[in-house]
């Protein structure tokens, strides 16, 4: 299973980060394990939102403890130490949906498939990007006579971001938009804390097809807000699981068309 801050903190006592891994180690056996397996117990399944509200708190006490250490050790924003977190919430959030339990999908962040060009000399290479969240098919692919090359063609891809701006908002649009024409099924979207994005941008935005949807968990501008004075919002929370969990479960919906009534079924 994809842990995404796990991996980050392992790296990190792995590589003694400001010679501080004893530190971080501690940190990730005493505080960080003691969250994830509260957050990993609640039954996301039910979709009762006391659920979503238990484990928001719980995200928002863990992420005062990565605060409050990270800028006792020294840790830069720029090392991913908080925002894989924000990866990881996913992870938690859907590892138990059917179709993952059983392995018909499995959740990934690298390799995704994003397409296929020709080189230099005259082969076919496959362009595969990183994504932060990515629920897909692993697949080996062969093309001509090379060897086989593992890839993933995704269901559902998420950015997630500790906050959006305008400019990180066009790289996400850029980047869905090659894994949509790579993979005209997939499901892109954004999960974000705080939105920095204009309203006329987000607006534009919903006339194109880059992405299906933006979930912002907190309110304000992390410029002006803290974790305490805008919390992450339970039922933002519970909006982006029933988004992506439906979106899981619709790929195994027949290829029916009414005869009378809704005919794309949207």
């Amino acid at each position: 299973m994809l842990y995404a801050h796990e991996n980050n903190l392992k790296n990190k006592i792995v590589s003694n980060y400001n010679n501080k891994g004893k530190e971080i180690k501690e940190f990730y056996e005493e505080v960080y394990l003691k969250y994830r397996e509260q957050l990993e117990s609640f039954d996301y399944l039910s979709e009762d939102i006391s659920v979503f509200q238990e484990a928001a708190r719980l995200m928002d006490a863990y992420l005062i403890e990565v605060e409050t250490f990270s800028s006792k050790m020294h840790i830069t924003s720029q090392s991913k130490f908080r925002s894989t977190f924000i990866e990881e919430i996913s992870t938690y959030l859907f590892k138990e949906l059917p179709l993952i339990k059983d392995n018909t999908f499995g959740i990934y962040n690298k390799n995704i498939y994003a397409g296929m060009k020709i080189n230099n000399h005259m082969h076919i290479d496959i362009i595969s990007k990183d994504v932060d969240f990515c629920v897909g098919k692993k697949v080996n692919l062969k093309i001509d006579n090379s060897q086989t090359i593992p890839t993933i063609i995704p269901i559902i891809c998420v950015e997630a971001k500790t906050y959006l701006d305008a400019t990180m908002f066009g790289e996400v649009q850029f980047s869905s938009k090659q894994i949509k024409n790579a993979s005209p099924n997939v499901q892109t979207y954004v999960l974000m804390e705080y939105n920095e994005v204009s309203n006329e941008k987000i607006i534009a935005a919903r006339y194109d097809n880059n992405l299906n949807e933006m979930f912002a968990l907190r309110n304000g501008s992390r410029r002006t807000s803290t974790i305490i004075s805008a919390p992450i919002n339970p039922e933002a929370l519970l909006e982006y699981y029933k988004e992506i969990r439906t979106a899981i479960n619709n790929t195994k919906i027949d290829d029916v068309i009414n005869n009378t009534g809704r005919l794309l079924d949207r």
